[in-house]
Formats: structure tokens, sequence, C-alpha cells
């Protein structure tokens, strides 16, 4: 087939793009203008540079393809307002499912987030869950969900969404900032490090996000794509302590200061749609991430194999060879 990624010079998108390339596919990468995409082109992925925002470019992009992943979106590391973040991933979105209905593909698969959760407090988590957005990067793909559904409804629109956590693995930026946090060999835990967080392995969701785009007769359905399990947050601190060879002090601090800001700005977001500075930057330590793969495994065959030990390796690894640590 011919597959479109958006995205395609992005984390996820790279790995997706050599994975379809190697499988015999012909890939074209939807990407921006300032991208660097000699890394694609040299692997063979013909490129379309354009804007999710710029409906001609999209529908140049999938003119003759048979499928799209939609992965192109403003992230939360980018800290987009909710104007921007509303711009580019639901309307940008809205131009994506248009030019896909024009170009009559077989199956669009939609990447949204684990994060549309919230703060999840009542774990696990599935698919029929209820959404608690906290963030503009939140709110906007759980109206990019709704978007999508709502043309699979009203125009047998062919598509699958993907929820996913923050992934480990070569290339992924999420975990600089804890690694040199960890690396001081000053860092305390907040609370009591007996929640979770629910991370996975970018080969891992690749395989998931291709068994969404391939499977037959799922369309409209939504799946949570993850590693095998659940960490313990005084776990997971550990194992990166254990690859950057330092300690951890058995000394916590209290999560009650935390959670305290982080409801302020959730009630600053729902008021004003502005979150306060870093609020969301401790969550990891507040939230307890625990996500169903039931519905996956079940109707998907999903099967996460990389253990979160291999991940953080291997994550670490790349950031030394980047000069990042």
């Amino acid at each position: 087939m011919k597959v479109l990624i958006t995205g395609a010079a992005g984390f996820v998108g790279s790995y997706l793009a050599e994975s379809l390339l190697r499988d015999g596919h012909t890939v074209r990468g939807f990407v921006r203008p300032n991208k660097d995409t000699s890394a694609l082109e040299r692997r063979g992925v013909e490129i379309v540079r354009g804007d999710l925002v710029d409906p001609p470019s999209v529908e140049r992009a999938l003119q003759g393809c048979d499928q799209v992943y939609h992965l192109a979106a403003l992230t939360s590391r980018q800290k987009p307002s909710r104007k921007e973040a509303m711009a580019v991933n639901c309307e940008g979105t809205r131009h994506v499912v248009r030019a896909a209905l024009k170009a009559g593909v077989s199956r669009m698969v939609y990447s949204s987030t684990a994060g549309v959760y919230g703060m999840i407090s009542e774990a696990p988590v599935d698919e029929a869950s209820p959404l608690n957005p906290d963030s503009p990067y939140q709110e906007a793909k759980v109206a990019g969900e709704a978007l999508v559904l709502a043309a699979q409804r009203d125009h047998q629109f062919p598509v699958v969404i993907a929820r996913f956590p923050g992934l480990l693995g070569r290339g992924s930026m999420s975990w600089v900032p804890l690694f040199r946090a960890i690396g001081t060999g000053r860092f305390r835990i907040i609370g009591s490090g007996r929640n979770h967080t629910h991370t996975g392995h970018v080969l891992d969701i690749v395989d998931g996000l291709r068994r969404c785009g391939e499977k037959p007769n799922i369309e409209g359905q939504c799946y949570l794509l993850a590693g095998k399990a659940a960490t313990r947050i005084d776990e997971f601190v550990e194992l990166f302590a254990k690859e950057l060879g330092v300690s951890i002090s058995s000394m916590r601090l209290p999560d009650f200061p935390y959670r305290v800001f982080h409801g302020l700005s959730c009630l600053s977001y729902r008021l004003f749609g502005v979150t306060l500075p870093r609020a969301n930057d401790y969550e990891l330590f507040i939230s307890d991430k625990v996500l169903s793969l039931e519905k996956a495994k079940r109707e998907l065959g999903f099967e996460p194999k990389i253990t979160i030990e291999q991940g953080i390796r291997e994550t670490l690894q790349w950031y030394r060879e980047k000069g990042l640590i």
C-alpha cells in the first residue's frame, strides 16, 4: 500500500516509517517545511512538506494514498496555548479527515494520548473510562477523537483511535529532565512512591499502531497501547538511578503542596483556559497511571515485549551519545 504518515519526522513517526518500509509498503511523510528529513529520504520515504493548518498541502499529501497514520501534533512538551493546540491538533485533524475522505483511504489511524484521562486517581483506566483533560494538548486530543468518531458515524469514515503514554526508546526526549534530576544524586521522590506510572517502548507502540491500521472490521474503535505493566514510582525512579549509577534518598517530599498546586492549575484551566507554570511537571508523582491493555490484547493480538529496564537503558544510552546527559 501507499501509506501517509503525518509527523513522519517525529519520534514515533520515524520508527513507524521504518517498519512500514521494511514490510514493502510505499511511505510518504507529511512534514513541516523546516524539518530535517535527510534520514527519512535515505530510507526511501517520499516527502511532502506542508502544515496541518493549510488544507491544500494536506490534500496534496493524501493524494493517491491508501492509508494514513495521523501522528502530527503540537505536544505538551511544546506547551501550546489552548488556541494553538485546537488549531493544529483539532482543526488540523479536520483537514486530514476531509482530505482522507476525498482520497478514499481504506483506514486512518488517529494517534491520541493516554493523557486524555487527566490525573488518574482510580486505576486502572480503560477505553471506556471518563475523560478529564487538564491541559491544552489533552483537550485538543479529546476534541480530535470526537471529530474522527463523528466522521466515522456520519460518513462511514474508516478510522481507529490509538491512545498511548509517554514512551521510552532511542530518540525519546520525554525523560531528559528526570534523568538529569536523578543524576544529581540529590533527587527525592514526591509522596510515598507507591503510586504507578505506565509507559511503553516505541517499538511496541509501533507494533500496536500497525495492528490498528491492518486489523479488519475495527473501524470506530479505540485502543490503549502501552508497555507490559505499570511500574511503582519508587521502583521506576530506582531503575533510572541504577542505570545512572547513583543512589536515591530514602527521604520523601510531601505530596500535599503539589496536589494543591495541580488542583489550582486545573481550576485555572477550566475557568480561564490557562494552566499554571510547571503544574503538570509533577503529575508523575501524584497520579496513579495504570492502563488496561485487555481490549488491545483481545481484539488486536497486541502483546508488548520490551521490558521497562531495556527501555530505560536504551534511552539513557542515546542521551549519552547525543550529549544530553
